[in-house]
């Protein structure tokens, strides 16, 4: 997420060139491989979705393994705007040893999967892999698991497609608020951001988690560090703020969680607070393990 820093910058320049497709501003996709499930001793199953327009996306699905048995819940991991599954799937695979399936994959123009990443095609990549998790398991539990931007792409795909894919529950770890906030933000801490803050009002704001966020009715978990550096903690608290003006008895659980961005899973105690809910999908005690 972190590309965003140096990305927003070229706002003036688009905006002079009159480019219209400001939302690739939002992703750095990389096809360098740096390593696979089986680095990390899991079996996985290579898969080529096709969405909607043609477009071929690709995705690792990883079976729950090892000692932990099945636990019949597989979740949909999207990671964040750079790199790709290859580096950032792998702060997930906990998940596969510990009962849980998991399905990575990587957005349009990332890794393995073809085009360009762009909003809102790139829903259209998530859709595909729910819709092949759904037709292969339908009788499991599907858990959509997305950090920083996947968390925020995940909040808009849940919003819009948690009845057709009959989504149990929502994790999200360091959602920002919207995209015109998350880059004010990030020119805040930049020494020349003034030059092109009046610009940040050409940056979309259609696919604003704010904008959506109550319209979930499953259970979601936020979690967030007041450490982060590149999302701002408050924007994942008014997220979750948002969320319990929901009608109903919905969970909506929130775990502080410390260090820098998408850390969280360093901390064991933190990996059992989020398993407690993805096999739950009810918001763990407070304090404890």
């Amino acid at each position: 997420m972190n590309i965003l820093r140096l990305n927003i910058m070229l706002l003036m320049a688009l905006a002079v060139s009159g480019c219209t497709s400001l939302t690739s501003l939002y992703f750095y996709p990389q096809t360098v491989w740096i390593s696979t499930p089986t680095d990390f001793d899991l079996r996985y199953e290579d898969v080529m979705l096709t969405a909607h327009d043609g477009t071929g996306i690709h995705g690792w699905w990883v079976p729950a393994q090892g000692k932990v048995p099945n636990t019949g819940v597989m979740v949909l991991y999207l990671h964040g705007n750079s790199e790709n599954i290859s580096s950032q799937a792998r702060s997930v695979y906990w998940l596969a040893q510990n009962g849980v399936s998991l399905m990575a994959m990587d957005y349009r123009g990332f890794g393995a999967s073809e085009g360009e990443a762009i909003m809102p095609s790139v829903m259209q990549d998530i859709e595909a892999a729910a819709a092949w998790m759904r037709e292969r398991y339908p009788e499991r539990k599907l858990v959509v698991l997305g950090q920083s931007m996947g968390a925020s792409l995940a909040i808009n795909f849940v919003a819009a497609a948690q009845d057709k894919y009959q989504i149990d529950a929502l994790f999200a770890e360091a959602p920002f608020r919207g995209f015109p906030a998350v880059a004010r933000s990030a020119l805040s801490s930049n020494i020349l951001g003034w030059l092109v803050w009046p610009f940040t009002v050409l940056v979309p704001s259609r696919w604003d988690p704010q904008n959506v966020v109550q319209d979930i009715h499953v259970p979601v978990m936020i979690m967030s560090s007041p450490d982060d550096q590149i999302v701002p903690h408050k924007q994942s608290r008014q997220l979750y703020e948002m969320l319990t003006e929901r009608s109903g008895n919905i969970p909506s659980c929130w775990v502080e969680s410390h260090g820098p961005h998408i850390a969280s899973f360093n901390d064991k105690r933190l990996r059992r607070k989020a398993l407690k809910f993805i096999r739950s999908r009810r918001c763990p005690a407070l304090s404890g393990t």
